[in-house]
């Protein structure tokens, strides 16, 4: 595991430990204010842990089927491409990942080669 694949981790830990201190302190406060740091962790943060998971899954070589077996949204692909990008994963890693998850989100089972295959 190289150092940008280490690093990456430590920032989808962060996010998660961000969201952990945010539900803490929303259960100090009441009205407005705990609504407002609820919605900020529910969206923006969750948002973010998600993309930078799933680029983390790249560079690992997960595929996404295996990350995210069914969801309610999909994902915004071209920005887990870009985070993937940032942290040093290979073009073809990336368009290998982009076509199996894009085949899994429309239903279309297409065979995709991973780096390692899971079968055998």
């Amino acid at each position: 595991m190289n150092l940008r694949t280490i690093h990456l981790r430590i920032k989808v830990r962060s996010l998660v430990d961000e969201a952990v201190n945010i539900r803490r302190e929303a259960n100090k406060k009441s009205g407005m204010e705990k609504w407002d740091l609820n919605h900020h962790r529910t969206t923006v943060v969750r948002r973010h842990t998600r993309h930078n998971l799933l680029a983390y899954g790249i560079l690992i070589g997960t595929p996404y089927e295996l990350m995210e077996k069914k969801c309610a949204e999909a994902p915004d692909l071209k920005w887990v491409a870009k985070i993937a990008k940032s942290f040093d994963a290979s073009e073809e890693d990336i368009a290998v990942w982009m076509a199996d998850a894009e085949s899994h989100l429309t239903g279309t089972k297409k065979e995709v080669k991973h780096r390692f295959d899971l079968t055998g």
